[in-house]
C-alpha cells in the first residue's frame, strides 16, 4: 500500500513523553498518515500541527473522539484538515442501548457533515453480541443515515469476536470508509463491554480496575500478535474493503511484543507495504 496510516493511541505512552518526538519516528518507519487518539494533538495549536505534519509528510487522516465530545473539535479540525472524526467506542449492552446510540450518531453525524467532515463509529468485540437484526452492529448500520454516519471497521476485534470480516463487508458495501489493521491470534467469540461505572474509585474519584479485570485486559491485549502472523487473511479482506469503497488502512497495536513499541509498529508498516 502506498498510503499507510496509524492510530496513534499505539504509541499512547510515546506521546505521552514526547509528542512531536513520536510523530518523527513514525514519519521515519514509513506511515504516511496518523490518526489521532482522543482528540489528543500534543497542546499544539492546530496551525502548528499543520506546518508540523506537512513537514515530516504526515496526512492528517482522523481523529478518535467520542461523540459527545466532537461537535467541540470541529473547528480544530477543520483547520488541521482532518477528514473525519469517529468516535472509538461505546459501551452498548443491548439493542435498546444500539438504537438509542444510533440516534446519538444520526445527530452528531449530521453536525459534522455540515462542518464538512465525515463522521463515523469504530468496533470492539461487544457491538457483535446478538439482537433483533443479528447483531449489535447490525443494528447500529440498520438505524444510521449512510449520508450522516460511516463506520470504521477493527478487523482485529470483529474476527476475535465471531465475524466473517469479507462477507460483513459485502452486506454492508460502502459504508466501511476505514480499516483497522489489527491482527488477531484466537476467535474468543463476542463478550459484553466492561461495567466500568460498577468499579470502585479512589479518594480522588480515579477508577481503580480490580486486579482480576486487569488481568484479563492484560491476557486479551496479547491476542493482537504481529501484522500478517495470525488468523487473519488480509488479501481477502483487503479486496472486500476496497470493492466497498475503503479509502484507508490504519494499523491500531494494542499489545507491545517486543519490549519496544516502535519496533512493533516498524514491522506493522512493513506488513502495509506489501498488503
Amino acid at each position: 500500500m502506498e498510503k499507510r496510516y496509524i492510530q496513534l493511541y499505539s504509541l499512547k505512552d510515546e506521546t505521552a513523553k514526547d509528542f512531536v518526538g513520536a510523530l518523527k519516528r513514525v514519519a521515519e518507519i514509513g506511515y504516511t498518515g496518523v490518526e489521532f487518539a482522543s482528540g489528543n494533538y500534543g497542546g499544539l495549536a492546530a496551525s502548528e500541527l499543520k506546518v508540523i505534519l506537512a513537514d515530516l509528510g504526515l496526512e492528517p487522516l482522523s481523529s478518535h473522539i467520542m461523540s459527545e465530545f466532537a461537535p467541540a473539535h470541529l473547528e480544530y479540525a477543520q483547520e488541521l484538515g482532518l477528514r473525519y472524526i469517529i468516535d472509538p467506542m461505546n459501551g452498548l449492552k443491548d439493542y435498546d442501548a444500539a438504537l438509542a446510540f444510533a440516534e446519538t450518531l444520526n445527530n452528531v453525524g449530521k453536525e459534522c457533515k455540515n462542518a464538512g467532515i465525515s463522521f463515523g463509529y469504530h468496533n470492539h468485540r461487544h457491538e457483535f453480541l446478538p439482537s433483533p437484526d443479528g447483531t449489535l452492529m447490525d443494528t447500529l448500520l440498520k438505524n444510521t443515515n449512510p449520508d450522516d454516519v460511516c463506520f470504521q471497521l477493527d478487523v482485529g476485534w470483529a474476527t476475535c469476536g465471531g465475524c466473517d470480516v469479507p462477507a460483513f463487508l459485502a452486506k454492508y458495501a460502502g459504508r466501511f470508509k476505514m480499516i483497522h489493521v489489527k491482527e488477531c491470534a484466537v476467535v474468543a467469540g463476542p463478550e459484553p463491554f466492561p461495567d466500568f461505572a460498577s468499579f470502585p474509585r479512589d479518594a480522588e474519584g480515579n477508577m481503580i480496575i480490580p486486579p482480576d479485570v486487569l488481568k484479563k485486559f492484560e491476557e486479551q491485549n496479547k491476542w493482537n500478535v504481529p501484522a500478517g502472523t495470525g488468523i487473519i487473511n488480509w488479501n481477502t479482506v483487503r479486496d472486500a474493503a476496497v470493492a466497498q469503497g475503503a479509502e484507508a488502512f490504519i494499523i491500531e497495536r494494542e499489545f507491545d511484543y517486543a519490549g519496544d513499541i516502535f519496533k512493533c509498529v516498524a514491522e506493522d508498516c512493513s506488513f502495509l507495504k506489501t498488503l
